[in-house]
């Protein structure tokens, strides 16, 4: 069966994609990949000293453990390597550490929306961390599987900042200039609006230019392929300490903004929701123990696998945006009602579609929150 995947301009053949099996309620999976009883304790908990010693060697044994884990057969999480990723890689260190902290799940870092509407769409990976613009958009596709789709839990609000060349002063410099999105689905939207609310309208004021997830867009940003994006952290952090200007964010633009959930079809969450529970129960408690102030210099010790090679000074300063008091984690899961009027007003605006509140509701399902 052929079907266009939402955002990609291309037809694809319907391929079966197998799912990981169900694990029971009585079980939890300890960071080995291995079934422990229900209370996820395989030892002892070390001291903060030897917290602090795997920490230093955080991101030796990380490359290590994953690929030994990488055919387990344990659920996958498919993402962006974005704030999530750094609440992920907090976990890893806890659970490294001691081996009661909750379990983490595996993931796979896609290049663009494009790979994450594929994969929420037809698998093989059972979650999916996208914006919910990109899950607006699979929802209204013309794959057989786009009834299904539904949030089970809200993530962050973005971190996302218009971030542009050293020569650039301010967003009227854009006109003229190379722009970058992922893809025509997700977060474009929103930089579209900000730069017409500055007089620029594609088409005709900017040239856009297709560079992948944000952290590819980071990369390409510092080698000078374009001249502005938007950014989310850590890697806004990175760019600003390396000379390149921050032209503002997208809450303070557009007066809100709901930004990445995760995404699960509803058969697999009906069958799995012990999964999806430790999923969220992973990160909620990831964000609570690393804003306690005792706990920070472990977090930061446990995030610098997944700066790619960003500047250990900057580390602190990342610390503080994803887990300070102006943090965009939604600590509790739930997506505010004003985040989400102003992605439905965005998505309404560039598809020319009529969508409402009680459409979000209809695509989530938080009781995995409960």
């Amino acid at each position: 069966m052929a079907y266009r995947v939402p955002g990609s301009g291309q037809r694809r053949t319907l391929k079966a994609a197998a799912l990981p099996a169900h694990v029971k309620r009585s079980e939890t999976m300890t960071s080995k990949g291995k079934l422990a009883g229900a209370s996820g304790r395989s030892g002892p908990r070390r001291s903060p000293r030897a917290v602090l010693q795997v920490g230093a060697t955080i991101g030796t044994l990380a490359l290590g453990r994953r690929a030994a884990l990488g055919q387990s057969g344990e659920p996958h999480v498919a993402m962006f390597r974005d704030a999530t990723e750094i609440l992920f890689a907090v976990a890893d260190g806890r659970r490294l550490a001691d081996p009661g902290a909750p379990w983490v799940p595996h993931r796979h870092f896609v290049m663009d929306a494009n790979e994450a509407h594929q994969i929420a769409l037809e698998g093989p990976y059972p979650m999916v961390g996208m914006s919910l613009d990109d899950l607006l958009e699979c929802s209204r596709s013309s794959h057989p599987s786009a009834s299904e789709l539904v949030a089970f839990m809200g993530v962050h609000r973005g971190f996302l900042r218009l971030v542009a060349s050293r020569d650039i002063k301010k967003i009227s410099d854009l006109k003229g200039r190379r722009l970058a999105v992922d893809t025509d689905t997700g977060y474009a939207s929103a930089l579209f609006e900000i730069l017409r609310q500055h007089g620029l309208e594609r088409g005709c004021d900017f040239e856009v230019v297709y560079a992948g997830a944000t952290n590819l867009r980071y990369d390409k940003l510092l080698q000078g392929e374009f001249d502005a994006t938007l950014l989310g952290a850590p890697f806004t952090r990175l760019a600003i300490r390396q000379g390149y200007p921050s032209l503002g964010t997208v809450i303070d633009a557009l007066g809100g903004y709901q930004a990445i959930v995760l995404v699960a079809r509803r058969p697999w969450l009906a069958q799995n929701a012990t999964i999806a529970r430790a999923v969220t129960t992973c990160l909620r408690q990831a964000f609570q123990w690393a804003a306690r102030s005792e706990n920070r210099e472990m977090a930061e010790s446990f995030m610098r696998d997944s700066m790619l090679g960003g500047e250990p000074s900057a580390i602190g300063q990342v610390s503080e945006d994803l887990f300070g008091s102006s943090t965009e984690f939604l600590t509790d899961g739930h997506m505010r009602e004003a985040d989400t009027r102003v992605v439905i007003d965005l998505f309404n605006a560039s598809r020319g579609a009529a969508i409402t509140q009680q459409t979000v509701k209809g695509l989530t399902d938080l009781s995995c929150l409960d």
